[in-house]
Parts: structure tokens; sequence; C-alpha cells
């Protein structure tokens, strides 16, 4: 919110005044013309007879921020009041990060007790004169309040599931395979399955990566969809149901792609090799945020703008179009309560427009990976 305000860490070991001496390192405030903040120092020099180091420069970081932020208003620290605390809250819940999104409402919840902290101990020294302890504390039981009502009407109006028509769902795998293996079939080959067993399962992305080798299934040829062993949150495992076109693919990329890799590195550094379905050209497991930051590259070739749970969600709502069976698709998503399930995807699926049958739904991804591969 502002680098008005330099906090510097002072070693007071060395300190010829034995009432601070055994301090050690302390965060100290200095402002842009380097005049130390007395009332800020002399809190952090108390702070840190209690915390720990770590918890210190916590403090530290907090209280340099609501120091830069005040100053930034041209106000001075004595007459500091219940409107500057409740500004400053305001001005958490109101504040975006560089990609655009606002802080979450532990980090306003942590900011703000940190700075009530303070303002109290400021108002028991004699700073601060204009603030009554009794208002600071409702400005700071209220921050919830504020952060809801100020913060998320500034947001536009989005829908309540994020997910994609199928024509989109199957340009943005398209360009899984695009953007990424371009000098190594194989990684494209990985990426595009990732992006199909997200969108034809409605597996999580944390699911997909962790999901072991030993519980990919063989095909039933009696069905189209092979029943499949998936842990999910917590640890509770559930069915999900593999289309069979590509389960096949799956071990097909398990018996060429996969071991592949295994061989060279069972030469190299075997325990390198990790158990998961997908695994990294250097044998190790895939983790959600690699996918996530794939999932973004993606969407800046395609223009769409999808995460993992994107795939999910598309899955889930025309699951329930063209399947109309509300229970059904709650135990397929994992959820425990199918209310969940209910506001998830009721009304998002009679929002769109799709005369097919889930079978056609199947074929036509199926077809587009076959697509993709040639």
């Amino acid at each position: 919110m502002g680098s008005n305000v330099r906090c510097v860490e002072v070693d007071f070991s060395e300190a010829k005044v034995e009432k601070v001496k055994g301090l050690g390192v302390v965060p100290q405030f200095f402002s842009s013309e380097a005049t130390p903040l007395k009332a800020a120092n002399q809190y952090m020099r108390a702070k840190s007879r209690r915390l720990s180091p770590k918890s210190l420069r916590t403090e530290a970081e907090h209280l340099k921020e609501f120091l830069a932020w005040l100053f930034s208003t041209g106000m001075e620290f004595n007459d500091i009041d219940i409107d500057s605390f409740d500004n400053y809250v305001e001005a958490l819940c109101m504040y975006k990060k560089s990609n655009g999104d606002g802080l979450s409402w532990n980090t306003v919840n942590a900011r703000t007790a940190g700075i009530y902290r303070f303002l109290i101990w400021c108002s028991g020294k004699g700073y601060c004169s204009y603030l009554e302890p009794g208002d600071a504390r409702l400005v700071s039981d209220s921050a919830k309040g504020i952060y809801k009502s100020r913060r998320h009407l500034s947001r536009a109006i989005q829908e309540p599931v994020k997910f994609l028509i199928m024509e989109d769902a199957l340009k943005f795998i398209s360009a899984l395979s695009v953007i990424s293996g371009r000098n190594n079939s194989q990684v494209k080959n990985r990426n595009v399955l990732i992006g199909a067993l997200m969108l034809q399962t409605g597996m999580r992305v944390s699911e997909v990566c962790a999901f072991p080798l030993s519980d990919l299934p063989e095909v039933q040829g009696r069905l189209k969809l092979t029943p499949a062993r998936c842990v999910g949150k917590g640890g509770k495992a559930r069915v999900i149901l593999i289309p069979n076109e590509l389960l096949l693919k799956l071990w097909e990329y398990v018996d060429i792609d996969r071991e592949n890799i295994c061989e060279k590195l069972r030469i190299i550094y075997p325990a390198a090799i990790s158990t998961n379905l997908f695994i990294s050209t250097k044998g190790s497991a895939l983790t959600p945020n690699w996918v996530q930051k794939l999932f973004r590259k993606a969407g800046q070739y395609s223009c769409i703008k999808a995460h993992p749970h994107s795939l999910r969600h598309t899955y889930g709502t025309y699951h329930y179009l063209l399947n109309r069976d509300l229970q059904g698709l709650a135990k397929l998503m994992g959820h425990e309560d199918v209310q969940t399930t209910h506001e998830f995807y009721l009304d998002t699926a009679t929002k769109v427009s799709y005369a097919s049958t889930y079978s056609d739904w199947n074929k036509k991804i199926d077809k587009h990976l076959e697509e993709i591969d040639d």
C-alpha cells in the first residue's frame, strides 16, 4: 500500500544501555527522511520480549503496511482516531494485488488484529489521544462485515459456477497440446490426457496429480464406462467412471510414454520414479501448482479463461443436464451432501441448451482427442 516507511532490523546486543542490550535483533521503523518512528519502535521492542523472531517479523510487516498507509493519507501519527482505523480496514478490504485479486479474509483479519493490538498499546502509553479503546474494539469486531460489504460489492457479478460450454472445453483441451510438448510428443500426450481426465470424470486437480498407477483399472469391455477408485478430500475414497476410450488412451500412455521415462530412470536413479499415474520427464509426481500454471498458459493461448476446477464444473454441469441424476452425480463428485451438488449444478445446467445424450457427449470428446493425436 505504500513504501514511505523503512523497516530496519537493529541488533541491540551491542547497545550501551543495559535495559535494551538483551533484546537482540528487533525491527525498527524510520520515515522517508530517516526519522525514527518512536511509538512504533517502542512497541516492537516491547513485543520482542515475548514473540519469536518469526512472529516479530510478521508483526513488523503488518505495522509497516499500516504506517505506510497512514502517512500516504497525509495524517500524523498522533491524529489517529476511530475513523482512521475504520478507513484502514476498509482499505485492506478493497486492496487489489498485481494480479487483480483481493486479499483473503484470513489476511485481512490477521492484519486488522495486529494493528488493533498496536493501537490499544499506543492508547495505553499516551499516544493516539483521540482514539477510544472501546471504539477500536468495535471496528476490529466488525471487520468481517466491512470485508463482505466493501470488497464483494466492488467485484463484477459472476456466475455461481464457472464451467465451459462444450466447444470451449474442447478448444481448451487442444490448447493444452499446443502450448506444451512442442519438442516432446510424450509431454503433449500426457498434458492432453490430464485435461481429458478432469473433463470426463470430474476429478479435482489434486486427485489427478495424486492418482496412483495401481488404481488405474483394466478396461471393462461390456460397458462404455469403467469404475475406478479415487481418493479425494480428507482421504475419502469414491468411485469415478472413466469412459473406455479415454481409459484405453491412458493405458497407452502408461505402456509407452510413461514406460520410456521409467526405463531411462531405472538405470540412473530408480528411486526417483513416482508411483503416480502422471509423472514428469524426470519421473517425479506432478503438482497441482504445476497444472495450474499449465492451464494459465493454455488459457492465454486459447483466450479461454479456465482453471482446473472449470473442467470439473463442466463435467458436473453436463452430467446433470444429460442424466438428471442428482444423487448419482453427488456420489461421482464426492459431495457428502446432495444439496451441495444441487446448489452447484442444478441452476447452471438449466441455462445450458444442449440437445444430446451423455454417451454422445463422451463420444464428442473422444473424437476430438483422436483429432489432436492426428
